[in-house]
């Protein structure tokens, strides 16, 4: 499977579980967080560039990617008041052997904020790969740190990647699922 292939299977999943919690049953008429999309990538922004921070890599600003969504409900509903989930991706060059210890350090800096952890695994080889994932339960927010690379060929970068929970704009008015 190509790099560019786990990538987009990688956020379709995340995009699945996001937004299928926009119009459940429970509460589904209940207020969605209000956040622009310009915003939205701000704050992206921002969270990638300070998990690389923390690793201690620099990002390629050349490599970043903004994908934006209709929510989707439990039965495939889709409103038409501009509500969205966001997907962010930004890369940075790491040597395969550094991979651990990236993933190690964004974890304690995840922790150091507070964040849960999701799940985590070390560098085993390109199939297992090394992975941080973390929640910021305030937020709704999903964060990940994971080496990314074709199969069969040693990994030289890491993906990190932010996704929004179901969000609205301010001054929309929400309509009722």
């Amino acid at each position: 499977m190509t790099s560019a292939r786990m990538f987009w299977c990688a956020l379709g999943a995340t995009a699945l579980l996001l937004t299928g919690a926009c119009m459940s049953d429970d509460g589904k008429n209940a207020p969605l967080p209000r956040l622009s999309k310009e915003r939205a990538v701000q704050w992206a922004e921002q969270h990638a560039s300070r998990m690389a921070e923390a690793a201690g890599v620099t990002l390629d600003k050349q490599k970043t990617k903004t994908f934006f969504n209709n929510c989707v409900g439990e039965h495939d509903e889709v409103a038409d008041d501009g509500r969205y989930t966001m997907d962010y991706a930004a890369y940075a060059n790491v040597p395969t052997e550094r991979h651990t210890d990236v993933v190690r350090r964004i974890r304690a800096d995840f922790e150091k904020e507070k964040y849960r952890i999701t799940g985590y695994r070390e560098y085993e080889d390109d199939y297992n790969s090394a992975l941080v994932d973390a929640a910021d339960d305030e937020t709704g927010f999903t964060i990940s740190a994971g080496s990314a690379g074709p199969a069969k060929k040693p990994s030289k970068l890491i993906l990190f990647s932010v996704s929004t929970p179901c969000m609205i704009p301010p001054g929309v008015t929400q309509q009722p699922q």
